[in-house]
């Protein structure tokens, strides 16, 4: 792993990243970081307060080759809010690294939807197992931070399975719930919609041509997806025996229509009340 920091922050990341450490789950995610080569980049004003990205360096039949995977953190996050992000972020380099963070064929955009919506729900379970784990080790303020910016209802079915059976814990069968839970959401269902339709897909059609000319075909998803999503985990934990599908379970791809509510603009409030 690489660090672009001044000293006072290469110190920072240093410390979080022991902090990650006190659980194996943890320490697997510090291993992947240094062994993959992720370089961690403070930024005083990202677009986004936390993401991960990877240069493409060439597309061959559906299978992509990658370099320079940098994970970019807002500075001023605090520091249980930027542990949390760093497990996210890596699970979404894993995936890339792993064959399964871009689709391997043009897809529909209801299918579009459906890979980038699993791809969300997969890092955050990661996030929501590792957090645990941690609190479990006495550092409980990732996981109180998860909840705090909008993962409280996957903390919650987490939490609901492990107290029922603590062997869920282990066999996969809890970060199976926070998955499904990410799902159970119609407000981030929209959300990503709108984030799936305005960016993705326009970028992806755009670049329809250039994929063709790569090898890519134009075909649905198939057993191999969920597939190689399973496998991407240090831990697998989807393709259990009487679990959802996420080809064929309509709770996966269901709300594709809704959007967040559009922001009022200044003209279209009520005016305000006299004193």
């Amino acid at each position: 792993m690489q660090e672009e920091f001044n000293g006072s922050s290469g110190a920072r990341i240093a410390g979080i990243l022991a902090r990650l450490s006190k659980a194996p789950e943890g320490r697997e995610v510090v291993d992947f970081l240094k062994n993959s080569g992720v370089k961690i980049e403070l930024q005083d004003d990202p677009i986004n307060w936390a993401a991960s990205t990877l240069t493409i360096i060439d597309v061959k039949d559906g299978v992509y080759s990658y370099k320079d995977p940098v994970i970019i953190l807002k500075k001023d996050l605090p520091d249980d809010n930027m542990l949390q992000a760093i497990i996210h972020e890596s699970q979404h380099l894993r995936q890339h690294l792993s064959g399964v963070g871009n689709p391997d064929r043009i897809l529909t955009p209801e299918q579009y939807i459906l890979f980038y919506r699993a791809s969300e729900a997969d890092a955050q379970a990661a996030c929501t197992l590792v957090t645990w784990k941690l609190k479990r080790a006495g550092d409980d303020g990732p996981w109180q931070e998860a909840g705090r910016v909008g993962y409280q209802d996957i903390c919650n079915a987490f939490e609901k399975i492990v107290g029922e059976d603590p062997s869920s814990l282990d066999d996969g069968r809890a970060k199976r719930a926070a998955f499904d839970a990410w799902f159970d959401n119609p407000a981030r269902l929209a959300g990503y919609n709108k984030a799936t339709i305005d960016h993705m897909i326009p970028f992806l059609q755009a670049g329809r041509a250039i994929f063709k000319d790569h090898g890519m075909p134009e075909a649905p998803l198939d057993a191999g997806w969920p597939q190689k999503l399973h496998a991407a985990s240090p831990a697998p934990y989807l393709l259990q025996d009487g679990a959802r599908d996420l080809l064929s379970d309509g709770f996966y791809i269901r709300d594709l229509d809704k959007r967040p509510p559009e922001a009022k603009k200044a003209k279209d409030l009520p005016p305000p009340k006299a004193a």
